[in-house]
């Protein structure tokens, strides 16, 4: 408690100094470091757990996205139902105050990058796609160097069935932040939509050298490998994740004991 008290005073200490906006408004810099995912080496050691084993193991990352355990891509049947809400925008539904201050902005600032990001994230939130896609072209268009516009301009595209269009952003995502895991796990879905499996499982290899502990990336490798028929890798795959997110055992333990007869 004293530790966590004299932490707040500091910041309250250096906001007062910085009377800018530093202290209560992120630019896009700072966005993109905070997007920044956290690495396995870094774990913090109350999130290291004992498996049956004796090996330790780090709890399910999936939670780091900010989506939940079901969240995130819940399978290959759900690829296109949605998205979990952008974290850039905190609007569910349309926001007409919201939506009228940003036009304002930027007719006063056309050439400020920041309201077009923001209006694109709320057309996103509301399923408005070709609208949040011609915001982003514009965001980039005047500030090239953000993951995270490219990453939502993917979505956006994945979601109308662009394929070629996201493939290109996520591939920039990756440029740009090559620790990335959302890029290649978005693509994988993608190779699992076009039944490219080969394709996918390569992209959730790359995401599991990235992040061991997705357990996500677990789940959706061993779909892959269920339709290229490798079952013992299905079923390993499938094992590791309900071991990172135990959750995962009610949908997946019917689907290793209905393959396990199949093994040779």
């Amino acid at each position: 408690m004293i530790k966590f008290t004299v932490k707040l005073l500091f910041v309250s200490l250096i906001c007062g100094l910085l009377a800018s906006s530093s202290c209560t408004k992120k630019n896009e810099t700072e966005t993109t470091k905070k997007d920044s995912l956290e690495k396995v080496t870094k774990v913090p050691p109350q999130e290291v757990q004992n498996d049956d084993l004796g090996l330790n193991f780090v709890k399910d990352s999936t939670n780091i996205y900010g989506t939940g355990d079901f969240d995130y891509r819940d399978s290959l049947e759900s690829f296109h139902k949605g998205y979990s809400i952008p974290r850039d925008s905190i609007y569910k539904v349309w926001n007409t105050k919201a939506f009228q201050e940003l036009e304002l902005q930027i007719k006063k600032h056309p050439l400020k990058p920041g309201p077009y990001l923001d209006r694109g994230n709320h057309f996103q939130n509301i399923k408005m796609y070709p609208e949040a896609i011609a915001d982003y072209n514009k965001y980039i268009g005047l500030y090239s160097s953000n993951p995270s516009a490219y990453m939502n301009r993917g979505n956006a595209h994945e979601r109308l069935k662009h394929y070629d269009s996201a493939m290109t952003d996520y591939q920039m995502v990756l440029k740009l932040k090559p620790d990335d895991t959302i890029a290649n796990f978005n693509k994988g879905n993608i190779y699992d939509f076009l039944a490219k499996y080969d394709s996918a499982v390569k992209q959730y290899d790359t995401v599991i050298m990235k992040d061991p502990r997705l357990a996500k990336a677990y789940y959706n490798r061993g779909t892959s490998y269920l339709a290229l028929k490798n079952y013992a890798a299905a079923i390993n795959d499938w094992e590791m994740a309900i071991r990172l997110n135990p959750p995962y055992e009610q949908d997946l333990k019917p689907r290793i004991n209905k393959l396990r007869p199949l093994l040779k």
